[in-house]
């Protein structure tokens, strides 16, 4: 008898013991139905997010995440702009404020899979000075899974575009007038010269790994789908406009 309570007593101590270990986020704990994964700030390192906002210039955002110390850093680039600030993840929502004010808020909830992916599953950018903006769309993209852009054209409609191996974006490529030529008698005529070439080529320089910006000019990112388009595609800005171009 004294045998069977020890048993029953060591029985009961694990049993409290492992329940002790279980965590609120513990995928294996009864208590978690859904099975929730924890999403961590080193998960979001791999990642960048995406966004154009509803109105304004310079719509379209690309974020990109860095370590600082044992914290998260959102860099947050534009055309011509670049805010940097600490974000916060916590109940597996990134978010963080533009400025410390209160004024600019950002938040992006996140779903962490048992092979470890993240998938963005809501967002919010709040402008409290002006009800009208938002998010028009945004969505996450991985630097090991995006598609690589240099060395490769890219066409929007009718519209070509190439990243060259001298890191240049040569836009607009098509056959137009660059110069002009006199041909003596008999002919007797100032004639256009024509060649196929970019009407700019401009430096670019990486972000993160499917990204880039160039300065004031242009930035895009390569991302897994983009509002009704569900395949791998790129979206660029110059000039406040922002197109959807296909690699060819």
């Amino acid at each position: 008898m004294k045998t069977l309570k020890l048993m029953l007593s060591v029985l009961i101590l694990m049993a409290l013991f492992a329940a002790c270990k279980k965590g609120t986020n513990d995928p294996d704990d009864p208590n978690n139905p859904e099975n929730i994964q924890k999403v961590s700030t080193a998960d979001l390192l791999p990642y960048y997010i995406v966004a154009a906002r509803k109105t304004g210039d310079q719509k379209l955002a690309v974020m990109t995440f860095t370590q600082e110390g044992t914290g998260l850093k959102v860099n947050l680039h534009r055309q011509g702009y670049l805010r940097s600030m600490t974000a916060d993840v916590a109940e597996n929502t990134l978010t963080f404020d533009l400025d410390g004010t209160g004024t600019y808020t950002y938040r992006f909830a996140l779903e962490k899979s048992a092979s470890g992916q993240l998938t963005l599953k809501s967002y919010q950018y709040t402008d409290k000075g002006n009800t009208a903006q938002g998010f028009e769309f945004a969505v996450l993209a991985n630097t090991n899974t995006a598609q690589n852009y240099e060395n490769a054209d890219f066409k929007a409609g009718a519209l070509l575009f190439r990243f060259t191996g001298t890191k240049t974006i040569d836009w607009d490529i098509k056959e137009r007038q660059i110069g002009t030529k006199y041909y003596p008698p008999p002919i007797n005529q100032v004639l256009p010269i024509m060649a196929v070439t970019p009407e700019v080529s401009v430096p670019y320089y990486a972000l993160a790994a499917g990204s880039f910006k160039a300065n004031s000019d242009f930035i895009g990112a390569m991302v897994p789908s983009w509002k009704n388009i569900n395949s791998p595609l790129m979206v660029i800005e110059r000039n406040n406009i922002t197109y959807q171009a296909n690699k060819q």
